[in-house]
């Protein structure tokens, strides 16, 4: 509808890749989230693009963080009153950036935005095995707080835990 409203078309669908991610900066903290690469207009069934002119997307944010609180409260996930708790945060925790634009000849482009959405749980480069000690070391970013580091050291058996917890239920519909 949005897409829609802003194009001026009654009809026409936009371009939609979603990817749940369910990591952040390491494996062990779970953090559920989506990217999409979405098209910045509509296509009618004629095959025709119609770009979206530039608009302000914080009433699209507001309105997917709607739609997603009520699809969580009738799937019985939420109640009324987390929805209430939610909808007083001062970072709503729902963002929509059209900061990257890729034109349709830019197939590098294309490719990286491809790529960053559909990444890994872990990178194997940042692991590092030690054989004598069976211990891994996962290298992240330096992460903030009181506990500055660029590092996570495990057992095997919990690096093992950490990113199993990031494989979908077999009932899990994606």
């Amino acid at each position: 509808m949005f897409l829609r409203k802003v194009v001026g078309l009654k009809e026409g669908i936009p371009g939609v890749v979603m990817s749940i991610h369910t990591f952040g900066v390491s494996p062990e903290k779970f953090h559920s989230h989506l990217h999409a690469i979405v098209s910045d207009g509509l296509f009618k069934d004629t095959g025709i693009f119609y770009v979206m002119r530039d608009v302000d997307l914080k009433p699209l944010e507001e309105l997917f963080r709607a739609e997603v609180f009520k699809m969580l409260k009738k799937e019985g996930k939420i109640t009324e009153e987390t929805v209430q708790k939610l909808l007083g945060w001062n970072h709503s925790g729902f963002n929509i950036d059209n900061g990257v634009r890729i034109l349709k000849n830019d197939k590098e482009g294309r490719e990286a935005i491809a790529q960053y959405i559909m990444r890994n749980v872990f990178n194997v480069e940042k692991i590092t095995y030690i054989e004598e000690t069976g211990k891994v070391i996962y290298h992240t970013k330096l992460q903030k707080g009181k506990n500055k580091k660029n590092f996570t050291i495990y057992t095997a058996e919990e690096f093992i835990a950490a990113i199993t917890q990031h494989i979908p239920k077999p009932d899990f519909a994606g």
